[in-house]
């Protein structure tokens, strides 16, 4: 089964299926997707997509984003808008209290959104979709403008839900890094001159090991463990993430 799938007019489109978890199991395929852009989706993406099973679409786009280009529309599944910015500003202090100024730039971001309140609001929506993904046969997809940043994120967070190790998550994060090498289509598509220039640079930096395992750092500082964090600040409490779980590991 492939892990990148190169549909046209989708930026970064990945498959989270067959991750090996802490329990033995795997996470099912044709149950999650990660994604970049998809404003731009061809008919025959379209094709694969509804074959593939997908209903369910979460932007976690700012409203302008989601203007400018907004998500190409389909009969076969919902749009559901969930921007992770603006954030409330809590999450930046927190970060900043266990860095000491001494952070990547990304990690620094990360960080920021996994402590804020909005950030959190917007994951909190992530995982109450992926709980009515319950029927087989169906899909979620999930994704922001690059596929890296917010989406990053998002696949982190569901990832290590579901028992998969920091390591392979680590890894699945880096992949993006490969949909950068001498791809015109993402430097047009995502550093538009008369956009966020904060996103901008977001989406135009590569990712790097130091970014992601900061969050593992910050949710451990504040939360204990990342089960603490999922109950907190995401809702997910042991009887949820057993759901999470049946839904989609096997």
């Amino acid at each position: 089964m492939k892990r990148i799938l190169n549909l046209e007019g989708a930026i970064n489109l990945r498959e989270l299926g067959g991750y090996p978890t802490a329990d033995g199991t795997t996470i099912k395929y044709n149950k999650l997707l990660r994604s970049g852009d998809i404003s731009n989706l061809t008919a025959d993406s379209l094709s694969y997509l509804k074959k593939y099973g997908l209903r369910y679409v979460v932007d976690f786009r700012s409203t302008d984003e989601q203007q400018n280009w907004a998500d190409t529309t389909s009969d076969f599944y919902k749009i559901y808008s969930d921007p992770v910015y603006p954030l409330k500003g809590n999450g930046e202090k927190l970060a900043g209290i266990i860095n000491h100024d001494n952070f990547s730039y990304l990690g620094m971001i990360y960080q920021t959104v996994v402590l804020d309140t909005k950030g959190q609001l917007a994951y909190k929506f992530l995982f109450n979709l992926l709980l009515e993904n319950s029927k087989a046969d169906q899909a979620l997809l999930f994704h922001c403008a690059a596929g890296k940043d917010r989406t990053g994120i998002g696949a982190l967070l569901v990832l290590k839900a579901l028992g998969v190790d920091d390591e392979t998550i680590t890894k699945d994060y880096l992949l993006t890094n490969l949909m950068y090498e001498n791809n015109e289509t993402i430097e047009q598509t995502l550093n538009d001159k008369n956009g966020n220039q904060d996103i901008n640079r977001m989406n135009m930096t590569k990712g790097d090991l130091e970014s992601i395992t900061s969050v593992f750092e910050a949710i451990d500082h504040y939360y204990g463990s990342f089960e603490n964090y999922l109950d907190s600040a995401l809702g997910i409490d042991k009887s949820k993430l057993l759901q999470l779980k049946e839904i989609y590991t096997e």
